[in-house]
């Protein structure tokens, strides 16, 4: 059973043998462990060598809190108690396994409290504890974030009472996310009501302000966060809202009292599923943003209507990666997988965080009949090649969402990298072609026993990264095309602004798209369980076109650039992938793809490389001399184009004359430019200085550009082809 344990914990070296006196044993001398001295805890692995009891520590420094739920034969719970307790499960959606007398529970969530605290048969705790891990699970989901919640409860098993200070707190999440949660929750008719200005069920006005005060401040500590959304509702803008004090006032009370008796079930955030918003409701999709048949498509129209910033490009990369991080392995064409790299793009606050949002939806409608169904969703960051090839022990398929990927990125194909990143970027060379049932990924042996790795069989990772445009192409240069990394990712760039907030956001997926998911899932583990795979076939529309693409690829990559060689190197593959992954969604049992399915594909993957080669011809790619001087070149541009007015200059400027001193306070904090390793200065002037000599700009004689324009100093004359 510890089989089933998070892997995310497994993967942290605060594990701890148990001795049959319930104490922490320190695995590597066999003395009593401290849970204070991180020195006497071990790894996973090496705990469970003993082949005896294991326990988890519990510290400051890792996310995690412990709710241990405890009913002795010895002092067992009051029927009131049990009761609480229940609720207690219900309220707290993350991973649950029962105890080690079988009459507890530990439930295992993100989140930190002020101290430890035990009543009632219920411990909370988040450091300076450690709990035996059985891995009997009750509720098979991952480890989610309840912060406000596990605090709410906390307060109230501690008794706090007395008048509070308005001390102001960060707002943990947007407002956008406090109010998905406030409608989404139990008593979202309520909240949504308040919000509307509507009083049923309330005696006053005053009585249904702090109705409403009383759900935001439970959704965040900071207050002024409180103040605004509040303002922005229809009880809000009444005036007695905008007297002073009024809202501070009854801020104070619900800070300061005691809180009242918490009924948790109201705080399981299940969406509700009887209203569907429309697509006439939201942004108009792209009219050359086409999504594609079946299953995949279903899916990404159901994350865009369901997001709370809707964005096309975000909802088709969730569900090309959760359906390819779900058949992946099971499921082949010519004897590879169909597991997927994708790089999603968007400027920040543009809505990326729709993809994992959608995702977790979806696992939530289907988990209810299909418990296991999280044993697909990987670990939201990878440490090293050999942690994550520890995963794929344990879960050889799975799609893994990846925040920051840019920066990830950018420390995987550095020349300076570390070993682990070096390892880990390995890893992902080879798992990408590792996916088909024949193929296997190989063991690794080191001098350092703990890092060794088993064969895995078919392997399927898929990756879901999430970067700004500017992080990700800053990183790159040619060098990273040709290493073999980034071609074998396929990019999905939006290029808009932010959407405006859907409303009715956070809504569950209608039972079609829950059962044809349910259905793909139950498929995969089938295969999985039979040791057999699926074969997608091609209809002879699909295949004639697939070849002809084969045929074009390959003399894109015999007359190229290298760039161009090296992003066309894969396309027929990326292709062959895409329409099978398509065809998979389509009929589950008899895949075959057809010539839409194939059309939809190799239109996909040339939007991708068209992405890159664009990026690269000009010259937004890199860190490079190339990268550089066609930053500077954006920038004499600039400079000669401004609307801004400057006395001292404008006449320089009018001439089609720049000042060093301009360039210099411009470029001088181009990225390109401020991180070239012989500095910033001395890449600026061998820039200025491959200019002149390719007759772009000409440096003036001082003597004229004093007798002229009255200027003393450094400038350049820019000729009419920059």
């Amino acid at each position: 059973m510890l089989n089933n344990l998070p892997a995310e914990l497994k993967l942290l070296p605060q594990w701890v043998v148990v001795d049959a006196q319930r104490r922490p044993v320190n695995p590597h001398t066999g003395n009593l462990a401290s849970i204070s001295d991180p020195a006497s805890w071990g790894t996973y692995e090496q705990v469970v060598a003993t082949q005896q009891l294991i326990g988890f520590v519990f510290t400051a420094a890792d996310p995690y809190c412990l709710i241990d739920i405890d009913d002795k034969l010895a002092n067992p719970a009051s029927p009131e108690e049990r009761e609480r307790h229940q609720k207690i499960l219900t309220a707290f959606q993350s991973y649950t396994e029962r105890s080690l007398s079988k009459r507890g529970y530990h439930i295992i969530i993100k989140g930190a409290i002020p101290s430890g605290i035990d009543r009632s048969h219920v411990g909370v705790y988040s450091e300076k504890r450690y709990a035996v891990m059985t891995g009997d699970v009750t509720n098979a989901l991952p480890i989610n974030d309840y912060h406000t919640l596990i605090n709410q409860l906390h307060a109230e098993a501690s008794g706090r009472r007395g008048v509070a200070e308005l001390v102001e707190h960060d707002a943990d999440i947007s407002d956008e996310e406090l109010i998905r949660r406030g409608m989404a929750a139990s008593n979202g008719d309520k909240f949504t009501a308040l919000c509307r200005g509507e009083l049923d069920g309330y005696g006053s006005q005053s009585e249904a302000d702090m109705g409403l005060l009383s759900m935001l401040c439970f959704y965040t500590r900071s207050n002024e966060q409180v103040r605004r959304i509040f303002l922005l509702t229809e009880l809000g803008k009444r005036k007695k809202a905008h007297r002073e004090g009024y809202l501070d006032a009854g801020i104070i009370r619900i800070r300061g009292n005691e809180p009242p008796p918490i009924d948790l079930s109201l705080f399981a955030f299940t969406p509700p599923v009887e209203e569907e918003i429309t697509a006439e409701e939201l942004p108009p999709v792209e009219k050359d943003f086409t999504l594609p048949p079946g299953l995949v498509g279903e899916l990404a129209d159901y994350f865009y209507r369901s997001a709370i910033r809707p964005v096309p490009h975000v909802a088709l990369a969730a569900a090309i990666a959760v359906v390819a991080g779900v058949a992946g392995r099971s499921y082949n064409i010519y004897g590879t997988g169909l597991n997927q790299y994708i790089v999603l793009l968007a400027k920040t606050g543009a809505g990326k965080e729709g993809a994992i949002s959608g995702i977790e939806n979806l696992l939530h409608a289907v988990r209810v009949q299909v418990p296991m169904v999280e044993q697909f969703l990987g670990p939201a960051a990878f440490a090293s090649g050999q942690a994550l090839i520890r995963v794929l022990n344990e879960r050889p398929c799975f799609v893994s969402v990846l925040s920051e990927f840019g920066l990830t990125l950018q420390q995987l194909s550095d020349a300076r990298a570390n070993p682990a990143a070096v390892m880990l970027r390995r890893v992902l060379l080879d798992l990408y072609a590792k996916s088909g049932w024949q193929r296997m990924l190989r063991s690794s042996v080191y001098s350092d026993t703990e890092k060794n790795t088993k064969i895995v069989q078919a392997p399927n990772v898929t990756i879901l990264g999430e970067s700004t445009p500017e992080t990700f192409f800053e990183g790159l240069d040619s060098s990273h095309i040709a290493e073999g990394l980034i071609p074998r990712f396929s990019i999905i760039e939006y290029k808009g602004d932010r959407p405006p907030r859907n409303r009715n956001a956070g809504f569950a997926p209608d039972v079609h798209i829950v059962n044809r998911f349910i259905e793909l899932v139950v498929t995969a583990q089938a295969t999985t369980a039979n040791h057999k795979c699926c074969d997608v076939m091609l209809d002879d529309e699909a295949t004639t076109l697939l070849d002809a693409f084969d045929v074009h690829a390959d003399g894109l990559i015999n007359s190229g650039a290298e760039v161009s060689r090296q992003l066309w190197n894969r396309a027929h593959l990326k292709a062959l992938k895409m329409a099978a992954l398509l065809a998979v969604g389509c009929d589950l049992h008899a895949p075959i793809i057809d010539l839409a399915m194939a059309t939809w594909a190799i239109d996909y993957v040339r939007r991708d490389i068209e992405v890159l080669i664009k990026r690269f011809d000009k010259g937004d790619i890199g860190s490079g001399d190339s990268k550089q001087i066609a930053d500077v070149r954006k920038a004499l541009a600039r400079l000669l184009n401004s609307t801004v007015k400057e006395p001292k200059t404008e006449e320089l400027r009018l001439a089609g004359v720049v000042s060093y001193r301009a360039i210099s306070q411009r470029c001088l904090q181009v990225a390109a430019i401020r991180t070239d390793k012989y500095g910033a200065t001395n890449a600026l002037k061998k820039v200025l200085q491959s200019l002149i000599d390719n007759g772009e700009i000409a440096e003036l004689p001082e003597k004229l550009l004093r007798e002229k324009f009255g200027f003393k100093g450094r400038a350049f004359g820019i000729y009419p082809t920059v």
